[in-house]
Formats: structure tokens, C-alpha cells, sequence
């Protein structure tokens, strides 16, 4: 029995003939075994194609379906994709599909296998330093350097440094501290966001490089001005220093803190002036100039995962302990870096 050369659309086509006339599905299906033989369509398939060209249709070419798509992979598409993707690196893979006019799975396979790309999260940086301020930077790490770099090593005890720090009565559960050990099929305990009205206590916390220095906790209810900074904490920090340089107290120390607007208000100031201490200058938004920032109070909350306080109490507990471990070397080599910008 003679075959058909592209016997689908000529099975089509002899199908699209036999459809407007009222020959039966059978008698059309036998028609078309006659003339394509083993080529011929099956019956479920006849069928279909005789109702569609009895409700109109013309075109004996099948319809776009969806489907996985080939891969298109050649060196044009992927420098195109390179330098869409470097012009545009937050764009998405459909985006760059769209553009290129490829498939999202070409899209994505050249961006993985040939490009070797990886979509990651970007850093969020809350302030973009403008020139003026980078410049200012720049000069006060060149100020310092000139002052402590190459001298003698117990300058540095001349520097005390503080910040405030919320601390909670019941310390949230870090995400890394959360994971436990489960057998496969096993559900995952729930651990549940810390609510933002738990019991805390504000505390301003003081350390130089022998160690802590005064910590002193905000009463309930009471707002961290300038005023309380200048009236309750510094004295707190000048009584310790009376206690460890009777002759001296805290006259040729110098202070490291943020620009946080109590710390820079006229109280404070004159306070400062008064007790005969220097302040470091501290460039706007950089947080990463005071050790207190940048490396002791949130390292303390993960070494102490179990501080244990009391409202209007003197000490930190356990909080204090863990600040008084640390060791001489580490707060020397923090305060060094600060000051290195």
C-alpha cells in the first residue's frame, strides 16, 4: 500500500476534504486508510479534525501549544544576554527571556550554566555618604592616625566609648539559634517573632580598653535626652573613673560616641567640658567608628543569650559579665579599628 510523504498535513488535508459532507467518521477514516495506509491517522484523531473543520476551521496546521520549549543556546544569544544583564543586573529571568527572545528556561540555563551567574540578595546601606562626608572620613582617620599610630599603646586607654543598646528581659531566638535536629517526615517545631511590646529596658553602656566602665539603665518611662545624658550618665562614668585616677578622674580623657542628637546637645557638651574630657570626632553616618556600634554590644547579646534584668537596677547581670570577658586585647584591637575609619 502506497505511503503518504508528509502524511500528517496530507492526512489532514484529505480529512479537511471529506469533512463538509455528511460521510460518517468511519467511512472517512476508511477513505483515508485507502489512500495514506499505515500512515493514516488514528480514528480519535479523524475524529477531532472532522468536528473542528465542520465548525469552520481552515487551516490543516496545528495550533501553538504549550509545551517545553527547545533550548536556544549560540554565542549571539549569550552575549546578548550578557550585556542585557549587565546593563540591567536586578532584571529576572522572564525579563531577560523577553528581551533576548528566547525561552525563560534558554534564558535561564545561560545565565546558570554558560554565564555562571547567581542571583543574590543586594546590601542594604541605610545612608549614601556624599563627598563632603567621605571626606570628613578621611580626614578624621588621618587625624588619628597621626596621633596614635607608632605610640605608645596605653594612649588608647585614654578613649572611652559608649552607646545605648535595648535589652530585652526575655531574648528573642536568633534564626541560627532556632534550627534543631529532626528525622526525616518530621514537622519543624514553631518558634514564634518576638513581640515588639516585650519587657526591655534601655541601657547606656560605657567600655575603654580595660573593659567596662558604667552601665546605666533609663527608668521606665523616661526619654534618653540630652539632658538625663548630661545629669545621669556621664557622672556615672567620671564616678568610675574617680574611683580607678583619684588625682585625676576624667581630665585628658577623650569620648567616642555617635552623633545620636543627646549625645550632641549643648548639656552634654558643657558636661563633657566640665569633666575636663575630649571628644573624638565621629563623621556623620558611620557607624562603624565606635566600637559600641559596630562590634561589642551586639556580639555581648549573642555570646549572653540569657540576660536576666531588673528595672531600675544598678547592674546588667549576666549582660555585664559577658562585657567584663572580653579580653583587654580584643577591645584594644576594636578601638583601633575605629579609629582607623
Amino acid at each position: 500500500m502506497a505511503s503518504c510523504p508528509n502524511f500528517r498535513n496530507l492526512n489532514n488535508e484529505r480529512t479537511s476534504n471529506f469533512a463538509p459532507f455528511s460521510k460518517s467518521l468511519q467511512s472517512i477514516h476508511n477513505e483515508l486508510a485507502t489512500i495514506c495506509g499505515e500512515d493514516t491517522l488514528s480514528y480519535s484523531t479523524v475524529r477531532r479534525w472532522v468536528s473542528l473543520f465542520r465548525e469552520g476551521r481552515t487551516s490543516v496546521q496545528d495550533a501553538p501549544r504549550p509545551g517545553a520549549p527547545k533550548l536556544v543556546t549560540n554565542n549571539d544569544k549569550l552575549s546578548e544576554v550578557k550585556e542585557y544583564v549587565e546593563s540591567f543586573p536586578h532584571s529576572s529571568v522572564e525579563e531577560v527571556a523577553n528581551y533576548v527572545g528566547i525561552s525563560t528556561r534558554s534564558a535561564h540555563t545561560i545565565l546558570k550554566a554558560d554565564l555562571e551567574l547567581r542571583k543574590i540578595q543586594v546590601r542594604w546601606i541605610p545612608h549614601c555618604l556624599t563627598f563632603p562626608q567621605k571626606a570628613a572620613r578621611l580626614q578624621m582617620a588621618k587625624e588619628n592616625l597621626e596621633i596614635y599610630e607608632g605610640s605608645d599603646p596605653r594612649r588608647l586607654l585614654e578613649i572611652v566609648t559608649g552607646d545605648e543598646t535595648w535589652i530585652q528581659f526575655k531574648p528573642p531566638i536568633r534564626k541560627q539559634d532556632g534550627r534543631v535536629w529532626l528525622k526525616k517526615g518530621k514537622v519543624p517545631p514553631a518558634v514564634y517573632v518576638s513581640d515588639f511590646r516585650a519587657p526591655k529596658v534601655l541601657y547606656c553602656i560605657f567600655f575603654d580598653g580595660l573593659g567596662p566602665v558604667a552601665q546605666i539603665p533609663v527608668p521606665k518611662g523616661e526619654t534618653l535626652t540630652g539632658q538625663f545624658y548630661a545629669d545621669v550618665v556621664l557622672p556615672e562614668v567620671e564616678k568610675h573613673y574617680l574611683k580607678r585616677r583619684p588625682k585625676t578622674g576624667t581630665r585628658g580623657l577623650k569620648i567616642l560616641h555617635d552623633n545620636a542628637r543627646p549625645h550632641k546637645s549643648l548639656a552634654v557638651r558643657q558636661k563633657i567640658k566640665d569633666m575636663g574630657m575630649h571628644e573624638v570626632p565621629h563623621p556623620p553616618y558611620s557607624p562603624d567608628i565606635a566600637p559600641c556600634d559596630f562590634w561589642l554590644l551586639e556580639n555581648s547579646k549573642i555570646t549572653s543569650p540569657d540576660v536576666n534584668l531588673r528595672i531600675g537596677s544598678a547592674s546588667v547581670g549576666q549582660f555585664t559579665d559577658t562585657l567584663k570577658s572580653f579580653p583587654r586585647m580584643s577591645t584594644e584591637r576594636h578601638l583601633k579599628i575605629g579609629l582607623k575609619g
